[in-house]
Parts: C-alpha cells; structure tokens; sequence
C-alpha cells in the first residue's frame, strides 16, 4: 500500500493511502504522523508512548525566537501550559517559559508546577492538543515562525 501526503494550502492536507485521499489540518497530519511512528514501534516489538509525541509536539516552542515565544505564551491557558511542563520535565524549557511570560503569569505557573496534582493521560492529551493547535494557528497567520540554522531571508 501507498501512503502520500501533499500540502494544498497552509494549514491544509492531502493524504492519500491506497486508492482513498483524505483533506486534513495540520493537527491532523501531525497525529497521523504519530499513530505511524506507533505501529512502526509495535511491529518491530517495541514500545512507543503516544503521549510522549504530544509532549514531542507541544516542545516545538523551544524553537521560536523570544518574541514568538512570548506571542504564544500570551494566547495559551496557564493550567494548559502547566501539564505540559510537568510532563516534559525539561529545566531549560521550564525556564525558557518562565523567563519569557510575564512576573504574574509566571509566579503562577512556578506556583502550580509545584502544587497542581500530575493530569491523567487523556486530560494531559488534550491539554498538549490545544497548545500545539493554537500554534498551529498562529504559524499558519503568520504571527509566528519556527526557524532553525538553515532559514535564510533574502
């Protein structure tokens, strides 16, 4: 079988498996993505933890300049935000988040890192899922950009 995947507009994708073609969002491709990297795992008898590509996921922040960073941070629930640095346990992240939030907003989240209980699998899925579409979405409005070494301007 064939699987094929074409962009046909920003946040838009064709994926075509076999002879059926299918119309999804970034989110959408992204979890596709993961549920392959899945059944890879499991078919070579290994073990793969969907969660941990959420928590893979939503990490792409790391990734943004300070100014976009500090744009995302600005739209993304705190009690959201906070999930996912529990489950990331990444100090550098932690401090990144903390350094570029505003002193309010990140008394509060060192707050609750030390005292909210840890969310069950399914609630921290759905808290990462509203962080990475909300990121999604500003990429795709052009409010920020991920860039690494290779992106040049002209």
């Amino acid at each position: 079988m064939q699987v094929g995947i074409k962009k046909i507009h920003e946040n838009e994708w064709q994926v075509h498996i076999g002879f059926a073609a299918i119309k999804i969002d970034r989110f959408s491709l992204a979890l596709l993505q993961i549920t392959l990297e899945h059944l890879l795992a499991l078919e070579r008898g290994e073990k793969h933890s969907t969660l941990q590509s959420y928590i893979k996921l939503g990490m792409r922040m790391k990734k943004l300049s300070q100014n976009h960073l500090q744009t995302l941070l600005r739209v993304l629930n705190s009690s959201d935000l906070v999930v996912l640095l529990r489950l990331a346990e990444d100090e550098t992240f932690i401090n990144l988040v903390l350094e570029n939030s505003g002193a309010i907003i990140s008394k509060q989240i060192s707050r609750d890192l030390q005292e909210a209980p840890m969310a069950d699998e399914e609630s921290a899925k759905n808290a990462i899922r509203r962080i990475v579409e909300k990121t999604f979405e500003l990429q795709a409005l052009g409010k920020i950009e991920f860039t690494n070494e290779e992106t040049r301007y002209i």
